[in-house]
């Protein structure tokens, strides 16, 4: 987390260094963002960011939380939508993620996720959204979930379903952005869900296909 000398900055000059270090992570693959750069951008001393921050990925660790949270928001209004549906909802969001990509008129900050995305591909990217705080907490988002639509064994399954959702929905999102027609990733990924819906074991019950 920054420092409390960070949060007590006015908001104009701390919006001004954070979109400084926005620009600079979606310049460049993570490795090589500067932090010179983002301090000559912003316009201030080298050792006030160290007042702010310890370190690069520090600043990178509380930027990715602030996505985070736009994205737990987001997933709040899709369940809602959807009445408690985690399947109908990620799906919601795979939709709403490349229509914003696609829009014309598509915000600065989701260009810069974009950008953040396509600089750090393979096991970089991995090892970045695996930092604490880079992904919404389903704590949150467990609230706004109908149990009565899943197959509950424990307390925390719930939890488990989500990471494991969020991991197949974030990769099927890539693979969508990066894609110049994502309709056959979108079909992919929906039948990955359907998969994860039914399960993945045949009930003994069950006639075996052929």
């Amino acid at each position: 987390m920054p420092s409390t000398t960070f949060f007590n900055l006015p908001a104009e000059k701390r919006e001004k260094l954070l979109s400084a270090a926005r620009a600079e992570f979606a310049r460049v693959p993570y490795a090589e963002a500067s932090i010179n750069k983002m301090i000559q951008t912003a316009d201030i001393p080298r050792g006030s960011f160290y007042m702010y921050f310890r370190d690069k990925e520090e600043l990178f660790l509380y930027l990715a939380g602030e996505y985070g949270k736009r994205l737990t928001a987001l997933m709040e209004e899709l369940l809602e939508r959807r009445q408690g549906d985690i399947f109908a909802a990620f799906l919601d969001l795979f939709d709403r993620v490349q229509a914003e990509y696609r829009a014309p008129e598509r915000s600065e900050g989701c260009r810069h996720v974009i950008s953040i995305v396509r600089n750090n591909s393979g096991a970089q990217l991995s090892s970045l959204l695996g930092m604490e705080g880079c992904l919404p907490p389903p704590g949150r988002l467990v609230e706004w979930v109908d149990p009565r639509l899943l197959d509950l064994r424990s307390a925390d399954d719930l939890d488990s379903m989500f990471h494991i959702l969020m991991g197949v929905t974030g990769q099927a999102m890539l693979r969508g952005i990066q894609a110049e027609d994502p309709s056959a990733v979108r079909d992919a990924y929906r039948r990955t869900l359907d998969i994860l819906k039914r399960g993945m074991a045949r009930k003994p019950s069950e006639p075996q296909h052929e």
